[in-house]
């Protein structure tokens, strides 16, 4: 994930980059792979700290934050009389597939090549981005292959915000997101009320679909400016923020508890929402106490610099190394913190290898396109974009 860039521009002084890349996201990252992780490892956490889904959850609402900056960058640029509009919403989704390509169709090839018999049976549907809709319609986890579904829904989402950011009015945008939010609730609550599948209430874009528009949501204050006034709120506002935060946080952790089938158990992604949205707002405005050192700490910087091949590859290294480690008595219950320490450190060494001989290639490529436009233009307004 690229760092954020603000593009300040005047017609006389030319193109300047002013990098504004705030490494609390990256840290935030880092905390959220870890969730993914604990969850993955079976690391024995209570009921009330079991941060998966929220951790997936999290990255759904940066995607919409930086997506829809990124899309408020094209729109100026196809604005513009003198140059195909086309050619930069190419480049948008060319920029999209080459940071979500490489490393995932790298995993698929090692995942068909090391006979992993989930991943050679249902390449197809892996490769077009349907992995969630195909685990929708299978009805269970497919253990191997279960972790490509958020990329699935990532990669559909790609596709639908283009039509949102640029097509629609933009008086329109506030009222769209609002009801995107509102929209994602009420599926999972008749998902749930129809007793459909909780595959289906998780899995398809539609049950995701609120966590975007929350990234989105704050993707607009910003732009907006609304987020440098927050700051100056009463102090009892900025007192009871993150009591809010909190309390949204712990009690959709308690809501995960509730049976299969209580109705109530559809609030649980909007209250995430509140919490990561609070979470996302309070790293943009930047975080100084000592959770900001730790979030800035080098090791957790990096961590969720080399986050995405973290994420694509630590299930096949669960698959194919966990029964290597049986016959020398780790497993999941039996020096259980040792063998996640060995599937950590590996995970992290192959992510790295992944991420500098790889993945940097690709992003130098996709950061040459975005400076092809940036810097062949001087008569821009002044504005803020973002790359991810």
């Amino acid at each position: 994930m690229v760092p954020e860039k603000e593009f300040d521009r005047s017609p006389q002084e030319g193109p300047k980059v002013k990098s504004s890349y705030l490494p609390h996201l990256d840290g935030l990252r880092a905390l959220a792979i870890l969730g993914v992780l604990c969850e993955h490892f079976a690391v024995p956490l209570p009921d009330l700290l079991r941060c998966g889904p929220l951790s997936v959850r999290f990255f759904f609402v940066l995607t919409g934050y930086f997506i829809t900056l990124s899309l408020w960058k094209v729109e100026t640029q196809m604005k513009r009389p003198d140059e195909g509009g086309l050619i930069h919403l190419g480049r948008y989704f060319l920029g999209r597939l080459l940071r979500i390509g490489p490393p995932f169709y790298l995993s698929l090839l090692i995942g068909a090549l090391f006979g992993i018999e989930e991943v050679r049976s249902n390449f197809f549907w892996l490769a077009i981005f349907q992995a969630n809709n195909y685990i929708a319609y299978l009805g269970y986890w497919p253990d191997a292959i279960s972790h490509y579904w958020s990329l699935a829904v990532q990669e559909q989402f790609y596709l639908l915000w283009p039509i949102v950011v640029l097509a629609m009015p933009r008086k329109w945008f506030i009222p769209t997101v609002v009801g995107f939010i509102l929209f994602g609730l009420v599926f999972r609550i008749v998902c749930i009320a129809n007793e459909a599948s909780t595959i289906t209430r998780w899995v398809t874009i539609f049950g995701c679909i609120d966590s975007f528009a929350v990234g989105a949501l704050v993707a607009w204050l910003k732009r907006s400016r609304l987020l440098e006034k927050m700051q100056h709120l009463p102090k009892i506002v900025l007192f009871a923020l993150p009591l809010v935060a909190f309390s949204c946080f712990f009690l959709g952790r308690a809501l995960m508890t509730l049976p299969e089938g209580n109705i109530f158990l559809g609030l649980t992604e909007s209250l995430d929402a509140v919490f990561l949205a609070w979470l996302l707002v309070t790293a943009l405005n930047g975080i100084k106490s000592r959770c900001g050192q730790f979030l800035g700490w080098a090791p957790m910087i990096y961590l969720g610099k080399i986050s995405y091949g973290v994420y694509v590859y630590h299930v096949f290294i669960i698959v194919l190394v966990s029964p290597l480690l049986v016959p020398y008595g780790l497993d999941e219950t039996h020096y259980a913190a040792i063998r996640i320490l060995l599937l950590f450190m590996l995970t992290v060494m192959i992510s790295s290898l992944s991420w500098h001989f790889f993945e940097r290639p690709f992003l130098a490529w996709k950061a040459a396109l975005a400076n092809r436009t940036t810097t062949t233009r001087s008569e821009s307004p002044v504005g803020t974009y973002v790359t991810n």
